[in-house]
């Protein structure tokens, strides 16, 4: 559907707009406004995956392209919980640590398995009625910042991810402009890691959110070494396959939203989804102008006290959008705290 065209100062509201009127019996809609492509996906449907390659199929420079493979490949069901098992058997020593790591505390109520996000505490205990109102802000790198971040880590933290350093360097900034954040935070896998044998686009709802105690977001190598643990132990996978198994049992979904009400105060509860590098967008018409070029999700947190911070690397910058709900997180502390974390990453994290 095309709609009146949206600017770069507006095309965030436009997506919030979107967001609000979303319904669960249209799980796809794309709106064309005006050099901007807007994309509604149900969750449900699939995570980061299908949306990027729907884009890069609609933005296609060629007049009439070929459908793409994955349109026509068949559909495999539920492969989560047929790796768990051949994981199982290929690591039998880490079995036990998988199922400690998840079953040793219950998840938080109002929340999927597969997104589970620990709510921090509220300040004083007192809770107010709260409704939804998503928002979304994003921020672009400076060109070049791709490799000078990581020529910068190769030096100081050679063991440690690109995706390790950039959530330490928001967490920084947000802290920075007087946000003050948990000491959990939850961060999303991509479980195709696990699948075996499997070629092309891998389609479908991969996405495992697992929470993380105790770490300090802030330091770089803490976070790299909680998450790797993670992805070493199985959590990801085992995560992901009980909420496959769950879903097939009960074939009920979760609400979007998991309260009605908020803490009067509390500090942010952080999610990160690193995206990794846009291939598929990297060829596509994008308009002349590099400063109006922006490509960023907006994923509705379901605590309001919850931050969802997604990055993406695109030719030489990054991009990263924070997603979060406007009645309980100023828009223009949080757009001030992206603004910082892109514009020089590595002076963050080495004050």
């Amino acid at each position: 559907t095309e709609i009146a065209p949206a600017t770069g100062y507006d095309v965030g509201d436009r997506l919030a707009e979107l967001s609000r009127s979303a319904s669960t019996e249209v799980p796809v809609r794309a709106r064309l406004a005006g050099e901007y492509l807007l994309l509604d996906l149900s969750h449900g449907l699939s995570d980061a995956v299908l949306p990027i390659e729907l884009l890069a199929f609609l933005a296609d420079p060629a007049e009439s392209p070929d459908l793409p493979a994955w349109a026509t490949a068949r559909t495999v069901r539920c492969p989560l919980p047929r790796a768990l098992a051949s994981w199982m058997v290929h690591n039998p020593m880490k079995v036990f640590d998988v199922l400690y790591g998840k079953f040793r505390k219950a998840p938080h109520s109002g929340q999927s398995p597969a997104f589970q996000s620990t709510a921090p505490e509220p300040m004083d205990g007192h809770r107010i009625p709260w409704t939804r109102s998503p928002a979304v802000v994003a921020a672009t790198s400076s060109a070049g910042a791709t490799k000078a971040l990581r020529a910068w880590r190769d030096d100081n933290l050679p063991d440690v991810s690109v995706t390790s350093i950039l959530s330490a360097a928001v967490a920084s900034a947000f802290r920075a402009r007087g946000i003050a954040t948990s000491n959990s935070a939850a961060f999303l896998f991509d479980c195709r890691r696990y699948l075996r044998g499997t070629d092309g686009v891998v389609l479908g709802n991969f996405a495992v959110g697992i929470d993380f105690d105790g770490v300090d977001l802030t330091n770089a190598t803490d976070v790299h070494r909680h998450v790797t643990h993670a992805i070493d132990k199985g959590r990801p996978l085992a995560a992901g396959a009980l909420s496959a198994l769950m879903y097939l049992r009960t074939r009920a979904s979760l609400p979007v939203i998991a309260t009605d009400s908020a803490p009067s105060s509390a500090r942010a509860n952080l999610t990160f989804s690193d995206v990794g590098r846009l291939r598929q967008l990297e060829s596509i018409a994008w308009t002349d102008d590099p400063s109006r070029r922006s490509f960023y999700p907006l994923s509705e947190p379901s605590l309001p006290e919850t931050i969802v911070v997604t990055s993406m690397h695109l030719r030489d910058t990054f991009h990263a959008s924070a997603s979060f709900h406007d009645n309980f997180f100023d828009r223009d502390i949080v757009q001030s705290a992206m603004d910082l974390a892109m514009k020089d990453p590595v002076a963050l994290l080495s004050a």
